[in-house]
């Protein structure tokens, strides 16, 4: 408990001192700020601006690999007390315990920490936001654009060569700080209004896609007017693991009484909803909805030897009783 009550008052004082520099670009573990927020905007800089191609990046380990060296440097340069220094630089080399076992943590920031994401974000405010901010940005002729949520990062660019430049320095840049880029899940993909036509002509497939904060980004088109749009989906490793997890938990606890089963099952919808239910992804939200029906009338149908319920009993029956919550737009994701 002491040491949370000390983690939580570090995190605080670093949010006094940092949120005023931390670029409006960066949205992850910040107060006022969220997911939706940043989705929203790569949906700006893609539909509004001249965005052509896009970087996506990964960085492998991030919180097991920051530098605690670069780390303390960065702090110090804002920071002028030396006892407030040494009280995070302890955390910073507090060490973990597994399996019983003391084992030092010489990189990374401590899992668990309450001060860990803001730390994070200082790290990266320095390594990439504002290095893309002063450097990057002055050194294209064209213009280029950066969202970031904590770890996760996307790059738009007007121009092509630009992008290709960014992708080899980005490399650079993070090997200077102890940082990897994740080869397998870092790409450039045309990613722009004329993207469809462009590469049909060429006699490609249609437009890559991307994802970020469990969200796939495509080009699409509006029905009526026909005019471009970015739009989103549920990824589908986001899909599948809340498939699972909605699956795990219904197995387990299927013998439980059936209000409080179908109690449970709403607020997980309801979760999900919140978080998925945005503008364009109703489809793939109802599509949740119909396949967490489907693993309750499975598992409920295995409580015990016999079948308790037939398809016209569960679904029009069962489910008229214990009624689950309908799917909707929660969230619109165009700016008003």
């Amino acid at each position: 408990y002491e040491d949370k009550l000390v983690e939580n008052a570090i995190a605080q004082i670093l949010e006094q001192i940092y949120e005023p520099k931390f670029y409006n670009e960066s949205f992850g573990f910040r107060p006022n700020r969220n997911c939706h927020q940043a989705v929203r905007e790569i949906i700006e800089m893609v539909q509004y601006r001249k965005t052509n191609y896009v970087v996506e990046a990964d960085i492998r380990g991030f919180f097991d690999n920051v530098d605690h060296e670069w780390l303390m440097k960065m702090l110090s340069h804002d920071i002028a007390d030396r006892r407030f220094l040494e009280i995070i630089e302890k955390f910073l080399k507090a060490g973990i315990m597994e399996d019983g076992k003391f084992l030092d943590s010489e990189r990374g920031t401590p899992q668990g920490n309450g001060a860990s994401p803001i730390l994070a974000n200082i790290y990266l405010h320095y390594v990439l936001d504002n290095w893309f901010d002063v450097i990057v940005k002055r050194q294209c002729k064209g213009e280029c654009y950066l969202i970031r949520y904590c770890d996760d990062f996307v790059c738009c660019f007007q121009n092509p060569y630009e992008a290709q430049i960014f992708r080899q320095r980005l490399e650079e840049r993070f090997r200077k700080y102890g940082l990897e880029l994740a080869e397998e899940k870092t790409k450039i993909l045309e990613f722009r209004r004329f993207a469809r036509q462009n590469r049909k002509a060429r006699g490609e497939r249609k437009p890559d896609t991307f994802d970020f904060l469990g969200f796939t980004f495509y080009c699409g088109m509006d029905g009526k007017k026909q005019f471009f749009r970015c739009r989103v989906k549920t990824s589908k490793k986001k899909y599948r693991s809340k498939i699972k997890a909605m699956k795990e938990w219904i197995k387990i606890h299927r013998t439980m009484p059936l209000e409080q089963i179908f109690k449970t099952v709403n607020a997980k919808l309801r979760g999900h909803y919140q978080y998925y239910g945005v503008t364009d992804n109703i489809k793939e939200v109802k599509n949740f909805l119909v396949q967490t029906k489907w693993l309750l009338f499975k598992w409920l149908n295995r409580r015990s030897q016999k079948r308790s319920y037939t398809k016209e009993a569960f679904f029009n029956g069962l489910l008229r009783t214990f009624p689950l919550l309908e799917p909707s737009i929660r969230v619109s994701l165009f700016y008003r």
